[in-house]
């Protein structure tokens, strides 16, 4: 198998193409959200504007994935050692995959502009879990963490994205509803 973790881009580089496919991934709603608010509230049409609304798109969701990373990867080195490091780099990548299929899809929105919210609530949650979660099982034939101490990076990993794409959902349930 490819190693992916072999050759390691620098380190700010993979936050900023995270931060620029999370962008991607949420500008159509972003863009349908703030030019329906700024039409409702009298507000500036400045908000309205592509520009604005690829980057207000994936501010939520990258900050969201920022927190993760610092706070799961952490104790996962001090627990499981191995190269975890490896891992979150590998899972850099996933989540990026994972926005760029997202954005791919979401071109829907320009023939069905009302199935906004739907892929937003169903389909960002179960493809990004999905891409994870063949990330780790890549990541376990790797074995960049020892088997035996896998199952607990897994659970950690799984469960905070999990959490993090609930939460995610049900933003976007309630940006749907109003």
């Amino acid at each position: 198998m490819i190693d992916i973790a072999k050759k390691k881009l620098p380190s700010p580089i993979l936050p900023i193409l995270a931060y620029i496919s999370y962008c991607a991934a949420g500008w159509f709603a972003a863009r349908g959200d703030l030019s329906y608010y700024s039409s409702t509230m009298y507000m500036s049409t400045v908000l309205s504007h592509d520009a604005i609304a690829f980057f207000f798109g994936g501010l939520i969701p990258f900050a969201l994935f920022m927190l993760i990373t610092r706070f799961i990867f952490r104790p996962l080195q001090m627990r499981c050692g191995g190269d975890v490091r490896s891992v979150r780099y590998g899972l850099y990548f996933a989540v990026i995959a994972a926005n760029l299929l997202l954005f791919a899809l979401k071109f829907i929105y320009i023939s069905v502009p009302l199935s906004s919210g739907i892929l937003e609530i169903l389909a960002d949650p179960i493809i990004m879990i999905a891409f994870v979660s063949l990330y780790l099982v890549y990541a376990f034939k790797m074995e960049y963490i020892e088997k035996s101490r896998f199952r607990f990076a897994l659970n950690q990993i799984m469960s905070a994205f999990c959490a993090m794409y609930g939460l995610l959902a049900l933003l976007n349930l309630i940006v749907a509803v109003v």
